[in-house]
């Protein structure tokens, strides 16, 4: 186990800018451990943290201009952070190899963490999502590959009530409450119904949920939520696709309505959505899967050019919104700050290989290099990115892992391997004869 330490990242930034529009995605140099920033939390304009997969919390007090590192341990997978104003925060992470997922809190706005997963009625796989409502009141929920449940604490993390989702939700990803009673997550649906996208709502403060939306496909997940007024509210869908869809909500969250993002030339998956107001917003994902729209989502442009592997968006005003991937990402108007070239190496992921070749007669073997232990998703697709099957799916070790697989039921043609962990999708296009 690593020792805790302190140090200050002075941070430059180059700056992207779409064409026609005052401002533009800037990406702030928040050196990231990991293969990106798992989550963000901005309290204000100036003050917010991120946690990253490579165990440490970074904190800024000048809009991500500078970053102070509060946290760090090797051990730990932060997977979400929320404060709810700039004393009190909880971080979460997925177990990574551990026991459990561990939950800490602040209550000096990150200068000392501290371990309360003690405090949990139940040992968990991970904490994908959490949301403070008040600074007594969060909820937390988990994990975005299945053991979906809630757990609400009114004490500040003391106590927790725990609500086993498995009849809603196979797994789930993300949680919001609009005020003490009125709250949405989302994930996936449960066994026996497709796996497919879910919303589910409560209107009395968790003490019970009902499915509001579901996706149109199978094996996939809602992954975010956005608010963007007391109205209007998001959601992204995660899907291996060429055309990312979304939920948007107009009545407060009530109904939901799937929309669909103009096809991209390459496909990918996305995670993250946030709307600036209702004609300006973005969906984006693994590698440079990055879409915005300027019409309320009629038509939507693929941008390739203003970062990688994005998961949490949030809108501080109208005009500011921040934006986590393997950097952090500000969208604001350029001429507030200066700027300076840089590049930033980006980690290695997990590997997977074809034996002896991609191009497979009727059977193949899989050689799968795991750089962390890590849950693990392997599927292959095809050129629609329907899923045709789940090769393996379960918690895997750091190292070399090999499967033999039969192909002879699929017609001649291109496909997709696609492998789903901790650290993201990579995928492998194949040719079966």
């Amino acid at each position: 186990m690593n020792t805790l330490n302190k140090f200050l990242i002075t941070v430059p930034f180059v700056i992207m800018s779409f064409a026609g529009i005052a401002q533009s995605w800037q990406t702030l140099n928040a050196s990231t451990l990991s293969w990106r920033f798992e989550d963000m939390q901005f309290i204000d304009t100036e003050i917010g943290w991120v946690v990253d997969g490579g165990g440490q919390i970074l904190k800024t007090t000048d809009g991500g201009l500078n970053w102070t590192q509060q946290f760090y341990d090797s051990d730990y997978y932060f997977r979400s952070v929320e404060f709810f104003n700039e004393q009190i925060g909880f971080a979460g992470s997925l177990s990574n190899g551990n026991p459990s997922a561990s939950l800490f809190k602040t209550t000096n706005g990150g200068d000392t963490w501290v371990d309360i997963s003690a405090s949990l009625p139940v040992n968990v796989p991970g904490i994908c999502g959490m949301h403070m409502v008040d600074e007594n009141t969060i909820f937390i929920t988990g994990v975005f590959y299945g053991s979906g449940y809630i757990m609400k604490s009114t004490d500040q993390g003391e106590t927790w009530t725990y609500t086993n989702m498995l009849s809603l939700c196979n797994g789930i990803v993300d949680v919001f409450f609009k005020d003490q009673n009125i709250g949405f997550a989302v994930g996936q649906s449960a066994q026996g119904t497709g796996l497919r996208a879910i919303i589910i709502g409560t209107t009395n403060g968790g003490d019970s949920w009902a499915t509001l939306a579901t996706g149109n496909d199978i094996n996939q997940r809602a992954w975010k939520i956005q608010e963007l007024n007391d109205n209007v509210l998001y959601a992204s869908v995660e899907a291996f696709t060429t055309t990312p869809e979304y939920f948007k909500s107009t009545d407060g969250g009530q109904t939901w309505q799937l929309h669909s993002v103009t096809a991209a030339p390459v496909s990918g998956t996305i995670q993250g959505v946030g709307f600036l107001n209702e004609q300006v917003g973005w969906v984006g994902g693994f590698n440079t899967f990055f879409f915005e729209t300027e019409n309320q989502g009629a038509n939507w442009e693929y941008q390739s050019n203003i970062g990688s592997s994005f998961n949490r968006f949030q809108r501080i005003n109208d005009t500011l919104m921040y934006t986590s991937g393997v950097n952090v990402y500000k969208y604001v108007d350029p001429s507030l700050l200066s700027i300076e070239e840089f590049e930033i190496p980006k980690p290695k992921g997990h590997t997977i290989t074809f034996l002896p070749s991609n191009v497979i007669d009727d059977h193949t073997e899989i050689k799968l290099d795991l750089v962390t232990n890590t849950y693990c998703e392997l599927s292959v697709y095809n050129v629609n990115g329907q899923r045709l099957e789940t090769i393996y799916e379960g918690r895997k070790n750091k190292g070399e892992h090999h499967f033999s697989w039969n192909s002879s039921y699929l017609a001649s043609g291109q496909y997709y391997l696609v492998l789903n962990t901790y650290y993201g999708y990579q995928s492998s296009k194949f040719v079966v004869n």
